[in-house]
């Protein structure tokens, strides 16, 4: 079993996205950072991408797109228990829901979905996929949290969340 933490951080997009608060919910596994676990199951395909379209940019380098995530707005306690969505980017298949968003803030760009299933006692995040590229997300597995550890630390982080200013 995996451990999880969650954690208030500030909104790398500069905060105001769709009007939001500048402040994120980011996520560590086993104590790495997700965007970090996620950058490194992109980078061969990214790699690959990088060098078939160097010709496009030369002479400046091709963009490598590994792990080119932010953290959404906060997500919500039934979003991250695998309940209603609070966003859906676009391309998402049933049943998909939104862990990252693309760096300009705008889920649909560019977004990492993944199933996530809640028993009683588990939190299970599994099939990881990029909504505009087919890369291969296999070395991540199939997280599996314990529910009582993964819902405390995700209530503890949204309890810090700084209240919205009217």
């Amino acid at each position: 079993m995996h451990s999880i933490e969650f954690r208030v951080a500030p909104h790398s997009c500069g905060g105001q996205v769709r009007g939001e608060a500048p402040f994120v919910l980011e996520f560590s596994v086993d104590g790495v950072p997700f965007l970090e676990l996620v950058r490194r199951a992109e980078l061969p395909d990214a790699l690959a991408e990088q060098e078939e379209r160097a010709a496009e940019f030369a002479p400046d380098p091709s963009p490598l797109l590994a792990g080119a995530y932010t953290y959404p707005a906060p997500l919500s306690v039934g979003h991250l228990l695998g309940g209603e969505p609070d966003s859906v980017p676009h391309g998402a298949e049933e049943g998909e829901m939104l862990l990252l968003s693309c760096t300009c803030g705008i889920d649909d760009c560019w977004a990492l979905t993944a199933h996530i299933t809640a028993t009683d006692t588990t939190v299970t995040w599994s099939g990881f996929r990029n909504n505009s590229r087919d890369w291969n997300h296999d070395s991540l597995g199939v997280l599996a949290f314990s529910r009582s550890q993964y819902e405390g630390s995700l209530r503890a982080a949204l309890d810090a969340l700084p209240a919205p200013r009217a």
